[in-house]
């Protein structure tokens, strides 16, 4: 009981002190509220793309069941029942129209994922996976049309399915390889970076160090003529060391210094080894060296 006592005036006087701050507390109130509003959005993005999701993996049990109706349905089509035609050529058309909207569906959650902040590999993976399923579901149907037909039993409504669901899957097959392929180029952007080292006279050259005189130490990247191709490109997951062949650098651009370090080699000559490269490259992609 008397830790319950002592607890309670301990967050009386904290809320008396939080009170006494004033501007303090509602700037804290503020943050906490943006907090909760950001977290709701998150939490309302991910039931949206999981109801997709479910969707999807429901379209899926659903093809498979017909799939099964059809196989029951084979026997009887070989001894030259009318009935069990019509029922596969309804299953096929069911199969055609639930493969269309999960197409629909899976495009869907490839928007949704694509404009998402909070980038779910799981989801990733099941897009991948969906559209895997879904060209083995075409090429089902068209082994199941290549069998009836050694059996002279032809379903023209099987006949369109096929066609149709070909053209869907190909048609998706080309969108995700293009999605794929921004994707990339978006990745090698944001993961690339230009470094370039050399002497102050070759750099002034190059105008990339502009205004530098005896007494300032110049501007770098000031000047709209500076040569960009002096620069290598270089992907910034790998990059991890820079031989400068020179026994003195200094770094023009502004990088951490917690983020990287000058070693000698045997011979004096230096080399820029970078630790930390999401933190090295945080403040700019370019990195200039003046070497002598």
């Amino acid at each position: 009981m008397k830790k319950f006592v002592f607890t309670l005036m301990a967050a009386a006087v904290c809320l008396a002190s939080c009170d006494g701050l004033g501007g303090g507390s509602k700037s804290l109130q503020a943050k906490n509220d943006s907090l909760m509003a950001e977290l709701n959005a998150r939490d309302a993005e991910l039931d949206d793309m999981m109801g997709t999701f479910n969707q999807i993996t429901e379209g899926f049990r659903q093809i498979n069941a017909a799939e099964n109706r059809v196989d029951l349905q084979r026997g009887s089509v070989a001894e030259g029942s009318s009935s069990a035609k019509q029922q596969i050529a309804s299953d096929i058309e069911f199969i055609q129209k639930t493969l269309q909207d999960n197409r629909n569906q899976i495009e869907k959650l490839n928007a949704q994922l694509a404009s998402s902040k909070n980038q779910n590999a799981q989801l990733k993976k099941a897009v991948e996976s969906f559209t895997k399923q879904l060209e083995e579901k075409a090429a089902e149907i068209a082994s199941l049309q290549q069998e009836l037909m050694a059996k002279n039993i032809r379903i023209q409504e099987l006949d369109q399915a096929v066609s149709e669901l070909t053209a869907v899957t190909e048609d998706l097959h080309a969108e995700n390889m293009a999605k794929t392929e921004v994707l990339q180029q978006q990745d090698r952007a944001l993961n690339t970076a230009w470094f370039v080292f050399g002497t102050k006279s070759e750099l002034k050259e190059q105008k990339i160090l502009t205004g530098s005189g005896l007494f300032s130490k110049g501007q770098v990247l000031a000047s709209g003529e500076a040569n960009m191709d002096y620069f290598t490109e270089c992907d910034i997951r790998t990059t991890k060391e820079i031989r400068l062949y020179s026994k003195s650098a200094t770094l023009l651009t502004s990088h951490p210094s917690s983020s990287y370090s000058l070693v000698k080699d045997e011979k004096g000559e230096l080399t820029l080894n970078i630790t930390n490269p999401t933190q090295f490259w945080s403040a700019s992609k370019y990195l200039v060296i003046q070497v002598k």
